[in-house]
């Protein structure tokens, strides 16, 4: 939704991008549909109770989706007349029961409240629940104890009341609270505790400065810092695109995509890329400021980058306000992996066997140790599978129904596990079984185990040959 909004706003889109935007917009907003819960709100997995931030947010996404894309806005309605039913009198909306799916850590119903009233706003609403939500969050500022909270509570009142003396009180602290690099060229701030959505350390200041850059955005302050904040984002951007989470992500792009009205370039500027000995240059045109230019060193399949170090170059003909990121991307061999220490998870996979025959079944057994200091709420397990192996899900229904797991998904080459909550110490032991389709010899794909909100809080398990033979 995000991505479309951009590439209309940049005059970019053609239309076989926009005929695979929108296709791929409406496979997810049918699918958000299924996460909707008889009698009103969202949940998780669309099971009763509903769970109110997590029905913020669907109103927010909805919002979102509607600007780009027609759908049943009853959904929208809906929705907020749930969350309003769950409203206090006194305009608050409160912490959900603490169960593995609650926001346990956060600031109390400060930052639920904060975060529902932001939804409400951010999608456009004005209505007196919203007005009694911005009322109690001015009287109790003083519950705004963490970066976070205090993004969060800017964002709401910034669209409700950027005027506001309370506002003002908040922007004063966020400025207390900005961190800037040693250059003064990138600012961002840092959230020590969780946010709505459980993401911890890069992630949540990821989250935490997102908010803020988008909430100085909509209320005009700050330009050199919302400048600054913007770079930070950039320089964060992972290679593959995203910001690791998803919840990071979005926020990230709501960020940039209210950057866009930012500094005009006004003629045409000349970058030129340097690798080693070998050089690259773009012309960006003024209309074409805001639009994502990829310079690859490739000599048709040979990389151009060598090994150990390689001097790279980055220069610029007349005035521009692009920013730019380098990435690279490098194999090592397993034993050369740098250990860490203790990881916050580690993942060890046994098989039965490393040599069988066509049709032979092999058994795995997978050993999850969770080795944080507080619980955590969403462990994902990713499973590679192996070449010309086909996995017998039977294990993983099991699992389901006993709730030991609460959800799985497959693909040819992997399959993706979710556990809820997750203690301390806790071992996780389990087996499935894999038969083999014809003969290969070949490593097991990679397998890891992290935090869904906190993805960097990972570990891998070694890659093992497997060979199959034909008899």
């Amino acid at each position: 939704m995000l991505a479309l909004d951009y590439l209309r706003r940049s005059r970019r889109i053609t239309p076989e991008i926009e005929v695979k935007a929108i296709e791929y917009i409406n496979v997810g907003y049918q699918r958000l549909l299924t996460f909707e819960v008889a009698g009103g709100g969202f949940d998780w997995y669309g099971k009763a109770p509903a769970n109110i931030v997590l029905s913020g947010y669907a109103v927010l996404e909805f919002s979102d989706m509607a600007r780009v894309y027609d759908i049943d806005t009853r959904i929208i309605d809906r929705t907020r007349a749930w969350l309003f039913a769950q409203q206090k009198p006194d305009g608050s909306w409160p912490m959900p029961p603490q169960t593995s799916w609650s926001w346990t850590g956060l600031s109390g119903d400060y930052v639920v409240t904060s975060y529902v009233a932001w939804c409400l706003a951010e999608s456009g609403y004005k209505g007196a629940e919203l007005d009694r939500a911005c009322t109690w969050l001015r009287d109790h500022l003083d519950e705004a104890k963490d970066s976070y909270a205090v993004a969060i509570a800017m964002n709401a009142l910034v669209i409700a009341d950027p005027k506001g003396k309370e506002t003002e009180i908040l922007l004063a602290d966020l400025e207390k609270r900005k961190i800037e690099s040693d250059d003064r060229r990138m600012a961002y701030w840092t959230q020590d505790g969780k946010t709505a959505f459980y993401a911890q350390g890069d992630s949540a200041h990821i989250e935490t400065t997102a908010l803020i850059t988008n909430g100085l955005l909509k209320g005009g302050f700050s330009p050199n810092t919302v400048n600054h904040a913007l770079a930070y984002l950039a320089q964060k951007k992972h290679a593959n695109g995203t910001w690791g989470t998803t919840s990071a992500t979005i926020l990230a792009l709501r960020a940039i995509l209210h950057g866009m009205g930012g500094i005009e370039q006004k003629a045409t500027t000349t970058v030129t890329f340097g690798l080693n000995d070998a050089e690259r240059k773009v012309s960006i045109d003024p209309d074409q400021a805001d639009v994502l230019q990829l310079v690859t060193f490739r000599d048709g399949q040979r990389e151009l980058a060598r090994p150990g170090s390689n001097d790279i170059s980055i220069a610029a003909q007349g005035e521009t306000a692009c920013m730019a990121q380098v990435v690279g991307r490098a194999w090592i061999p397993w034993k050369d992996v740098p250990s860490d220490g203790k990881k916050a998870l580690d993942i060890r996979i046994d098989y039965d066997r490393t040599l069988l025959t066509k049709d032979d079944v092999l058994t795995a057994t997978v050993t999850m140790t969770y080795n944080g200091t507080t619980p955590t709420f969403m462990i994902c397990a990713d499973l590679g599978i192996p070449p010309a192996f086909v996995v017998d899900d039977s294990a993983f229904e099991k699992m389901v129904k006993e709730k030991s797991l609460d959800r799985f998904s497959m693909t040819s080459r992997q399959i993706t596990l979710y556990f809820g909550t997750v203690q301390p110490g806790q071992v996780v032991t389990f087996s499935y079984q894999l038969r083999a389709k014809y003969p290969v010899k070949a490593k097991t794909p990679k397998s890891s185990a992290y935090e869904y909100y906190a993805p960097d809080r990972r570990g891998e398990a070694e890659p093992i040959e497997i060979e199959v033979t034909e008899k």
